[in-house]
């Protein structure tokens, strides 16, 4: 391929939609499949072309994975309601950085000429099951049925995790959290101060989308202080500070040339260029990782997707995925943005809603309209997906790009030069260093349990729980950091390790 690409051939977003569906009490919503085509139709209404002449021309339609309904084929169910046929139907992996891959695949394809144009689209009516389930009520939508099977835990977990609870994000996301406070040597207050005042920002932003789940501003003092409205889940994090899924949200772009757009009638100033994207990913396994202060994957993906769009400064626009604190504070870093720049353009997975692994849908809708307003001349996306895992960033522009699009993996450069991974032990007794760990709040406030990763003399790892209520109190109390501190471990007859800080 040539280092330059002609204006006609460039890949442009020439549509976005998005449907966002509040409930009133007592009523059930609308099935996922339903938001996305509706999503779809708004995308197709916003190119300001004739929706005929678009499914005439539309050649692939990815979905997101969507996590909350069971489809045989969601991607050709949605593209049979759309009434367009002979389209290339793919739903996606699970993962929140599925959106920018795809886009960005998609982009790669229309520019190639393998496909003429390209619907990426995905959504959840996690809000209605949660409904349904109230009022005791099956939902009347399509009939369930086996679509593609769900990963198990069990195949990229190791025992030792699962053994000690540490199986879901909320189990996870506080590893890195709590590390990365020692590991900068913040105090507990100010690491809390900097997750609230990205939430505030990122809420500020939700306030202003009409698209939000939430549409609410708050404070940074509202969102790192525990309250009644704001109980402590999972320790260092409020309710405030974590992704909210039950929300009724779908989103739609619509990709394909230049040329394309311009014979279809879309209007010039309608139009959002595509830039090069680069994804990478570390182990799976939580307990294969070489350390949880620094995602090395996150960081080789975002510093490579700025070089690869020649991007000497930092974007005008970001959006980085907001899961959790950890995510935005480490590709804050990675990026070297300042402490007050804006980090959102849609609102964050907590205010805007997190539509499960299609967020960054409704962030792609967010920048196009960004960009088409005149807010900056760039943007860059960034999602992030499973456990600090998979990692993927694109670039979008004003005006055209010069270099054709690129889909970078930067994978076997990412497993050549990945740092020692020290090995598990099972049963453990003896003297160790915390390197990190989670913390469980009852729904009183009060602290319930803890899982912990610790190293042993020899630079092993062991897990081990808490069962001395001083070491639980040594946890949370933020007056001394814990992480680094010494203690002795031994092996419990429940099968466990148990650790006591000394």
């Amino acid at each position: 391929m040539s280092t330059t690409i002609s204006k006609n051939q460039q890949a442009v977003i020439i549509g976005v939609g998005e449907i966002t569906e509040k409930l009133e009490n007592g009523q059930i919503g609308r099935e996922p499949m339903r938001l996305i085509v509706s999503a779809c139709e708004n995308a197709m209404a916003d190119t300001g072309a004739n929706s005929e002449a678009l499914k005439a021309v539309i050649s692939a339609v990815y979905v997101i994975n969507q996590m909350g309904w069971p489809y045989a084929d969601l991607a050709s169910l949605t593209a049979e309601n759309l009434g367009i046929s002979n389209a290339l139907c793919e739903e996606s992996p699970v993962g929140g950085n599925m959106p920018t891959l795809y886009l960005t695949e998609a982009a790669r394809q229309v520019q190639s000429g393998e496909q003429a144009m390209v619907i990426v689209a995905g959504g959840e009516a996690t809000a209605s099951l949660v409904a349904a389930g109230k009022l005791q009520q099956r939902p009347n939508w399509t009939p369930p049925q086996a679509g593609k099977p769900r990963p198990s835990k069990a195949d990229f977990f190791h025992p030792e995790a699962l053994k000690y609870g540490l199986n879901m994000p909320i189990d996870v996301y506080p590893l890195y959290d709590n590390a990365i406070r020692a590991e900068w040597g913040q105090s507990f207050a100010e690491a809390q101060r900097e997750s609230g005042d990205i939430g505030a920002g990122m809420a500020a932003v939700a306030a202003a989308n009409p698209n939000s789940w939430l549409g609410k501003a708050f404070s940074s003092e509202e969102i790192s202080t525990p309250s009644e409205k704001n109980r402590l889940v999972v320790h260092p994090y409020t309710k405030w500070m974590i992704a909210n899924p039950v929300v009724n949200q779908a989103s739609a772009c619509i990709v394909t040339t230049y040329e394309k757009a311009i014979a279809l009638g879309v209007a010039e100033d309608k139009l959002v260029y595509i830039g090069s994207g680069v994804g990478g990913a570390e182990p799976r396994d939580i307990l294969s990782r070489s350390g949880y202060t620094e995602a090395h994957a996150m960081s080789s993906v975002l510093k490579k997707t700025l070089e690869v769009n020649d991007m000497s400064a930092v974007p005008e626009l970001v959006e980085l995925y907001s899961c959790f604190p950890c995510v935005p504070k480490l590709a804050r870093r990675a990026l070297g943005l300042s402490e007050t720049a804006v980090l959102s353009v849609t609102g964050g997975l907590t205010f805007f809603g997190a539509a499960v692994n299609n967020y960054m849908g409704h962030a792609i809708a967010a920048m196009v309209h960004a960009i088409r307003a005149g807010k900056g001349e760039n943007g860059l996306l960034y999602g992030n997906g499973e456990f600090v895992t998979k990692h993927h960033a694109v670039v979008l522009y004003r005006q055209p790009a010069s270099n054709p699009v690129e889909n970078l993996n930067l994978q076997d450069d990412l497993d050549a030069n990945y740092g020692d991974v020290p090995e598990v032990l099972s049963a453990y007794s003896g003297p160790s260093i915390l390197e990190t760990y989670s913390l469980w709040y009852s729904r009183d406030g009060q602290p319930e349990r803890a899982a912990l990763i610790c190293r042993t003399p020899e630079n092993k790892r062991h897990l081990a729980a808490v069962n001395a209520p001083a070491t639980l109190q040594a946890l949370i109390s933020g007056e001394k950091e814990v992480i680094g501190a010494s203690g002795v471990a031994s092996a419990g007859d429940d099968g466990l390790n148990y650790w006591l800080a000394v």
